[in-house]
């Protein structure tokens, strides 16, 4: 979602479209587009509960249009940091304060329990949140804390300089006291009534907070539209989002508030001209400048329609991206691990090959094998008879020496022979087991490698499906996304510039230059 110094893409665009509605009908131009202003801000005497009594205009309950849109959440607008040449600094001191908090201790109060969970669950630690009002801050999809602004009657018969000003003041305080109670989801950190600008209104900001289970994310967190559903709401459409219809709900009440304050609420379309040329002329006048409201409000539901449709399709997409990612993740594991098993197979091959080498040399056992036979065969030739074996007495001795030699060595070679052929029987069957483990190893990780490419297959197809869906949520209102983005781009190059206008000057040291 397109943000422009922390307003969405809707109220940019919208910000936009209200300077041709003011320049044709002499709308309220303060109502959304208000200056910045100082915060020298005391407390009024309006700030304590009003008490309610009938305003008699011609002695008749007199009628006022309510206005009522979500703005850019400028607190340093709302709590008076920076003043213009179009604000009364002489009116600053009437700001009606109702709440003023923390945005940042809000934060922690409301989300710190449940980021805890969240992070503990998370086994990556790319995927573990530090700071979730900066992480907030930075996401496409929800916003810091959201603004609704409203407003009784308008500059020509609700000034700050008319009778009904403290009356419509009245009526809004009212409703900024109860406005927790009527939303549980919504809370509510900073509130003020304007009544320094040409017509009084109230500007509203509050931190919408979702409390479900959800297999993946946050438990409690950052959703206006998860709020709202939470608070019995749902939209009916294009033409009556979600955020429109509690706009209309709260509306709603502030019009009972106006009504038990003696004011009536002049719906667009609705009320009936005064039968006097004057009278006439004014609610003629009315009639011109709600039709534009009504026309502003249809454009602004369209925006707000195509941005939560797009939102949508932008968190259906990042989820898909990243079920891709462990997809891709879970298939280089497997891989690395099919790798892993094919180079301990050839290991264990070696190691068998090595083995091999320790069997008994058959040349060697043939060689003493001749040699004993030859000492054996001599030796018999020498014990024909009595001279003979008188006459090759040491040759015998000799003979029987060398026979048993030969004898201890063939029972050593036996020996070994025999724990060798143990070794490697024993051996050999280790090696035939870890082999067929590694097979059976092999043969599973490559049977998950193929479930693993075809549910990457799909993936990539859903994946594609979205991406169609928001080329098509862009044909659907071109001209609308491109405002935004032109918006954008000429938001970010004034920022730049009075960053290179108001960034400090460096004195560089030098001997005696400047």
């Amino acid at each position: 979602m397109l943000l422009i110094d922390g307003c969405s893409a809707v109220e940019s665009i919208f910000a936009l479209l209200l300077p041709r509605v003011t320049e044709a009908n002499s709308a309220p131009a303060e109502l959304f587009g208000a200056p910045h202003r100082s915060p020298a801000v005391q407390a009024h005497p309006f700030s304590q509960p009003h008490q309610r009594h009938i305003h008699k205009e011609s002695d008749r309950i007199v009628q006022r249009t309510l206005s009522g849109c979500f703005g850019c959440g400028d607190l340093n607008h709302n709590n008076c940091s920076i003043i213009t040449e179009n604000v009364n600094k002489d009116r600053i001191r009437d700001d009606i304060i109702i709440c003023q908090r923390s945005l940042k201790q809000l934060y922690h109060e409301l989300f710190d329990e449940a980021l805890a969970e969240y992070n503990e669950k998370q086994k990556r630690r790319d995927r573990k949140i530090a700071n979730y009002l900066e992480h907030i801050r930075h996401s496409r999809q929800e916003k810091e804390f959201h603004e609704a602004i409203f407003q009784v009657g308008n500059r020509d018969d609700t000034g700050v300089d008319s009778d009904m000003c403290k009356e419509v003041a009245a009526v809004l305080e009212e409703y900024a006291r109860s406005f927790e109670e009527r939303n549980p989801h919504l809370i509510l950190f900073n509130a003020v009534i304007h009544m320094d600008e040409s017509t009084p209104h109230l500007h509203l900001d509050f931190v919408p907070v979702c409390d479900e289970k959800r297999k993946n994310g946050m438990r409690v967190r950052n959703s206006l539209t998860g709020a709202l559903r939470q608070q019995g709401l749902e939209g009916e459409g294009i033409s009556n989002t979600i955020t429109m219809a509690w706009l209309e709900q709260e509306k709603e009440h502030i019009g009972q508030l106006m009504l038990e304050h003696g004011i009536e609420w002049v719906k667009l379309g609705t009320h009936e001209k005064h039968k006097s040329v004057s009278k006439y002329k004014a609610e003629k006048l009315r009639e011109e400048i709600d039709a534009a409201d009504k026309l502003l409000d249809m454009k602004m539901s369209e925006l707000s329609s195509v941005e939560d449709q797009v939102r949508a399709a932008e968190s259906t997409l990042e989820d898909k991206k990243q079920e891709l990612s462990e997809s891709e993740e879970r298939l280089s594991s497997v891989t690395a691990e099919t790798e892993k098993a094919d180079a301990d197979l050839s290991k264990k091959v070696e190691q068998i090959n090595k083995a091999l080498k320790y069997l008994p040399d058959l040349r060697k056992h043939e060689d003493a094998e001749h040699e004993y036979l030859v000492a054996v065969s001599e030796l018999h030739d020498m014990l024909k008879s009595g001279m003979s074996i008188l006459r090759n007495k040491e040759s015998i001795i000799s003979r029987i020496d060398t026979l048993k030699s030969l004898t201890q060595k063939a029972m050593d070679k036996r020996d070994k022979a025999e724990l060798t052929i143990y070794d490697l029987r024993q051996r050999g069957e280790e090696v035939t087991t870890e082999r067929d483990n590694a097979l059976e190893k092999l043969n599973t990780v490559r049977a998950e490698k193929s479930a693993l490419y075809s549910e990457l297959k799909t993936v990539k197809a859903e994946n594609m499906e979205y991406s169609e869906v928001l080329a098509m949520l862009e044909r659907i209102a071109p001209t609308i996304l491109r405002q935004a983005k032109e918006m954008l781009r000429e938001q970010q190059q004034r920022e730049q510039a009075q960053q290179l206008e108001y960034q400090p000057t460096r004195k560089k040291k030098s001997w005696g230059l400047e």
